[in-house]
């Protein structure tokens, strides 16, 4: 709502809500995925954005019982993220703005893809959890965004969004990048994999903790998610 310039019609936010920092100054109205009722409803607002889950359906349901309209927008790829800035835009009466927005960010996008494009690709794995092994399989932002910067998802074939791999599946899959972004220690995700020295990642000692943050969530800071994806896969060497 900020970037669309309706930014003072925000009156209450998830409690993951942390970016930008005026939003931690905002009434909070429960979890990403289980919002409060009461919580949203006291706020009194026009209109709430929602991102479907399991978990907040009910909650969805019960606020627009009470009257309130809930636009649900959808963020697993970044055509979802196109389509939604639209809709949230136009929602707001900022259709140009939300135009105007995505042509940006479009642009900056396909920018990265195309200096990516000048490099050698390289094999890389996203780790988003260590125990179990949770990474970023295909039919993700993830792994659009890894696309973009120039690296090859080597879990784009695992089955699952979200996969669960094993040890010995990073050794079959050969990643020349191992990209951390599991929650805990840096020396955690370290540790998993650091027996594994026929693993090209490994015995190069490129296992890379990024953060997060703008990695997985579907907003306007995709830019710098693959912006810096693009400088951690464009330092490895050609082999």
């Amino acid at each position: 709502t900020v970037l669309l310039g309706a930014g003072e019609r925000l009156v209450g936010v998830c409690g993951q809500c942390d970016y930008p920092a005026a939003a931690a100054a905002l009434p909070r109205v429960g979890g990403y995925l289980a919002p409060s009722v009461e919580a949203v409803l006291g706020l009194r607002p026009d209109l709430v954005l929602v991102v479907p889950s399991p978990g907040n359906r009910e909650a969805v349901r019960a606020v627009e019982r009470a009257g309130v309209r809930a636009l649900v927008v959808q963020d697993r790829l970044l055509g979802d993220l196109w389509e939604s800035i639209g809709a949230i835009a136009l929602a707001l009466d900022r259709a140009d703005a939300g135009r105007s927005l995505t042509a940006t960010l479009r642009a900056q996008i396909e920018a990265v893809r195309a200096r990516s494009a000048t490099r050698p690709r390289r094999r890389v794995l996203l780790v988003v959890g260590h125990r179990p092994l949770i990474v970023a399989g295909g039919g993700t932002l993830q792994d659009e965004l890894l696309t973009v910067a120039g690296g090859d998802n080597v879990a784009k074939d695992a089955g699952q969004a979200w996969p669960q791999l094993s040890l010995e599946a990073v050794i079959a899959r050969g990643p020349e990048i191992i990209l951390d972004a599991g929650m805990g220690s840096e020396a955690g995700g370290t540790a998993l994999f650091r027996d594994l020295d026929t693993v090209p990642a490994v015995r190069a000692g490129r296992i890379v903790r990024i953060d997060a943050d703008a990695l997985f969530r579907a907003g306007p800071r995709v830019v710098e998610a693959a912006e810096r994806l693009a400088a951690v896969i464009g330092e490895v060497p050609a082999p």
